[in-house]
């Protein structure tokens, strides 16, 4: 009786659980660099660049909400984060097709401007028209005799 109890109370601890799971499709992370990574341990801001080829929307919003795993693996205590994904371009300055921000306690709900620590700021930017721009060129100087 005990085992037939113990049973039924997992099963339904862990059905829920199954069907949340299965209703939110995991977009996967495109392949990224971290291009710039600077701590201020003053402040615990961490200031994250992740360059990519992808331009998808929600691949790069991915990109952004896996940074809070990223600032656990970190040494330091990270209060919020603030993430640029840039293209690959070799443009300067970088072609920047998304922004986010994001808080992990609440020092870090003050500095990204959020009420809650499970969401997040996401600013997308498409960037296909912004990589048809060239660098500036100076134009030839004639030199007269």
């Amino acid at each position: 009786m005990k085992f037939r109890l113990a049973l039924i109370l997992t099963l339904a601890l862990i059905l829920p659980a199954c069907s949340e799971t299965a209703n939110t499709p995991e977009v996967p992370l495109p392949a990224y660099v971290l291009a710039i990574d600077r701590f201020d341990e003053g402040t615990g801001m961490w200031f994250v660049a992740l360059s990519t080829e992808s331009n998808d929307e929600k691949e790069l919003r991915a990109l952004v909400e896996n940074t809070r795993t990223l600032a656990k693996d970190k040494k330091e205590e990270v209060n919020s984060i603030s993430v640029s994904i840039i293209k690959p371009d070799g443009m300067i300055p970088p072609t920047v097709t998304a922004f986010g921000r994001i808080a992990l306690t609440s020092k870090g709900l003050e500095q990204a401007g959020l009420s809650s620590t499970t969401e997040m700021v996401f600013e997308y930017k498409n960037a296909s028209a912004a990589s048809s721009k060239q660098l500036p060129t100076t134009p030839a100087t004639e030199t007269s005799k």
